[in-house]
């Protein structure tokens, strides 16, 4: 059995622009200038970057990895973007093949491809183990299933991505989860109670005490079967076509959040007359409902009084009568994919969803699917051509250019800038009449639309405001796509981008 593991992370930009940067609209100052500077000079201090440069590097960003057509994976493309610093969210990918005992591809290659992501909260220390490790407890747990010792010097020797019975996969990846999450509070158990020095009492602490939501896709190449596992507030969505030829969403994933009634309901059931443990749509003060760590709503309070009196704990909980509240244990939910339908699937952390719905994103991978052909290689740059100028939403006649957004706001006229007075604080983001396909990578092209798309006065705002408190804006945005198919796209009808078939995301410019 060969198994890799790759985490891939993007880093955002949080540097100033300094005064001798050519590319920022404010005033540009030489070192000569600067010090001469008048006493007072506000304007010296601070500078930002152009709406050109902004774009230039908005794409970098993202990363596309080759699939393996043979076995239906065409391609995955991801995209992650902080809103603050230390990073609290990462992308978790990994291929696994069956090996024999020397060593050597057994014939079937490719058996299984993971992808996932993991949005931490409250820190970054949870998700940052969590990505290490979860696809490790998986294996793990096939392993054992399979009657074989993970730590076995011979378990190389035997397959056990192989033709495993649904269920078994599906019992391997909840517990997986769970086990996860109780060494997670057990080494923390530890910490808090035991006579370590007080340094590594609090490394061994900190992985439980922050919290991550999870959501992992793997899918089975033989038996075609997707398998999806999450807590939290992570999403997954697959994106088809019907028999019209239009693309629709279908949910893979379940929201743990007080906004889901049925995990309310879970909750009342468990934890009966506590009419303060659900209030203003948080569970003890928390939205998600289930997630690794969070031990302040899993441990006792009497573990957790020690760890206040010993080790900076934070305060018990308010209401905190019966825990756990919280839960690692997964929503778990199977389907057949065919590659010849050629799907999709988008994984995204909630700082996507906070602005567009499953449908919404479907919809925009499928416009963008219009436009690009994820069987071939990436074009490095484009030509000039009618696939520059793009109408998303014919309705609204909405067109931009991919050559006015990557040389950035240029203001000579008075419609490029914002109309006086303009309100920003309850616009919606992701707009359809701003969708616009500019990006080679589909999930670069998710972001950019959620965070306004062709309105370039917002989106730059939203990707670099290094001067304001960014959380207040946006929240970190991880997403992953896959495509599923064997390499021929040639069958996609361009012009279904929605849910009039009519429709055209084409201009023609004869």
């Amino acid at each position: 059995m060969f198994f890799t593991l790759a985490s891939c992370t993007a880093f955002g930009f949080y540097g100033y622009c300094t005064t001798q940067t050519l590319l920022c609209e404010a005033p540009v100052r030489s070192d000569k200038d600067l010090a001469q500077k008048p006493s007072g000079s506000y304007e010296y201090l601070f500078s930002y970057p152009t709406h050109k440069y902004i774009n230039s590097w908005f794409p970098d960003h993202g990363t596309s990895t080759p699939g393996d057509p043979e076995k239906g994976l065409l391609r995955y493309d991801d995209f992650s973007m902080t809103a603050r610093e230390p990073r609290e969210e990462y992308i978790v990918g990994a291929s696994m093949a069956d090996r024999d005992e020397n060593g050597d591809h057994l014939p079937n290659g490719l058996c299984w491809a993971s992808w996932g992501i993991v949005d931490g909260h409250a820190g970054p220390y949870t998700a940052a183990v969590v990505k290490e490790l979860l696809l490790e407890y998986i294996v793990d747990e096939l392993f054992l299933k399979a009657g074989i010792d993970p730590r076995s010097p011979y378990r190389d020797s035997r397959p056990i991505f192989q033709n495993r019975p649904l269920q078994e996969v599906v019992q391997a990846m909840g517990d997986a989860f769970q086990r996860l999450d109780n060494d997670l509070l057990r080494k923390a158990a530890q910490a808090i109670t035991g006579s370590m020095p007080l340094q590594a009492s609090m490394q061994d602490l900190a992985p439980a005490e922050s919290g991550c939501s999870a959501v992992l896709a793997t899918y089975d190449t033989a038996s075609q079967y997707l398998f999806v596992a999450n807590v939290g507030s992570s999403r997954a969505v697959l994106g088809h076509r019907n028999a019209q030829g239009t693309w629709e969403a279908s949910p893979l994933s379940v929201d743990h959040t007080c906004q889901n009634e049925d995990e309310v309901a879970r909750l009342r059931a468990e934890h009966p007359n506590e009419a303060d443990m659900i209030k203003d749509g948080q569970l003890l003060g928390q939205t998600v409902t289930r997630a690794f760590g969070d031990l302040r709503w899993k441990l006792s309070a009497r573990i957790q009084s020690i760890a206040h009196a010993r080790l900076f704990g934070r305060p018990i909980l308010p209401s905190f009568l019966t825990p756990p509240y919280v839960t690692a244990e997964p929503s778990i939910l199977t389907t057949k994919i065919d590659p010849k339908d050629n799907d999709f699937v988008i994984l995204a952390s909630d700082g996507l969803w906070d602005h567009i719905t499953g449908e919404q994103a479907v919809r925009l991978v499928g416009l963008w699917l219009g436009r690009n052909d994820p069987s071939k290689p990436l074009r490095e740059e484009r030509a000039a051509s009618s696939l520059d100028l793009v109408v998303a939403d014919s309705n609204e006649d909405v067109l931009r250019s991919r050559e006015r957004l990557q040389q950035g706001l240029i203001v000579r006229k008075p419609e490029d800038l914002p109309a006086p007075g303009r309100e920003y604080t309850k616009v919606k983001y992701g707009d359809e009449k701003n969708w616009v396909v500019v990006d080679d990578n589909a999930a670069t092209h998710l972001a950019r639309n959620a965070l306004g798309g062709a309105d370039e006065d917002l989106f730059c705002a939203l990707v670099e405001a290094s001067m304001y408190p960014m959380r207040k804006l946006r929240d970190d945005i991880t997403i992953q796509v896959i495509f599923f198919g064997y390499g021929d796209h040639e069958d996609l009808d361009l012009k279904l981008i929605g849910d009039d078939p009519s429709s055209s995301d084409t201009l023609d410019l004869a």
